[in-house]
């Protein structure tokens, strides 16, 4: 029932955002005004298509029904599709952004290249937008462990961290660190949940170091090699 409703819910919206683009394009009255009305409406309609997006993913995930794909994922390409999506956003914000892969990382390994990209992302966009000043980062390393070699994903941001008596809630569904953020910053808060799900999926672990007014560092584990039961 979900996934109809929130195909009936997209196909107007998809529409209103293609018209809003129609009208931050079009220059030719010279309206300023109109234009910051497009940017506007192109804004909140693509927030609310996320939400919509990130409910039908929450409730795949929950009923058992979220299919997860394995191949070849190619580190060079997903690093080359995350600098493309979040070089032009940081800068934006005067935000220093850099991307470290060790020497020693796989050059590919066997997971869902869809859910891996969606789980950086949501990791990513929290960290833009919890971050006012300073730095984010992606560092891509090997575990030390010989005996279970994972490949290990770190974002680490400057932003303004999370109370320690409130990490615990960071992972559940429509859940900030406080209201107050939720004002401030916006969303629903399932990206981290969603995320927190598809780790498992893969086979894998996502969690969480932060110190209020320093930062936060996620950490996104998943196996080298993933073993492929057939049905």
């Amino acid at each position: 029932m979900i996934a109809n409703m929130s195909h009936e819910l997209k196909t107007p919206l998809n529409s209103i955002i293609a018209l809003s683009q129609l009208l931050q394009e079009d220059d030719s009255n010279g309206q300023q005004e109109e234009k910051s009305y497009g940017d506007i409406i192109n804004a909140s309609g693509n927030e609310l298509l996320q939400m919509i997006n990130d409910i039908l993913d929450i409730s795949k995930v929950e009923t058992g029904k979220m299919e997860i794909i394995w191949e070849m994922v190619s580190i060079e390409e997903m690093i080359q599709l995350i600098n493309y999506q979040f070089i032009p956003i940081t800068k934006q914000k005067a935000l220093q952004f850099q991307v470290d892969v060790e020497a020693n990382v796989a050059d590919s390994f066997i997971s869902d290249a869809q859910r891996l990209i969606q789980i950086l992302r949501n990791l990513l966009i929290n960290a833009v937008k919890f971050t006012e000043q300073g730095s984010i980062s992606l560092r891509v390393r090997m575990n030390d462990n010989p005996q279970s070699r994972c490949i290990v994903f770190s974002v680490q941001d400057t932003g303004i961290g999370i109370d320690l008596d409130k990490q615990h809630l960071i992972f559940e569904a429509f859940q900030q660190e406080n209201g107050a953020s939720t004002r401030r910053y916006g969303g629903t808060g399932l990206g981290l949940s969603i995320s927190l799900k598809l780790a498992g999926l893969l086979g894998g672990s996502l969690t969480m170091e932060s110190v209020k007014g320093k930062g936060s560092r996620f950490t996104l584990s998943l196996p080298l090699q993933q073993v492929v039961q057939e049905a």
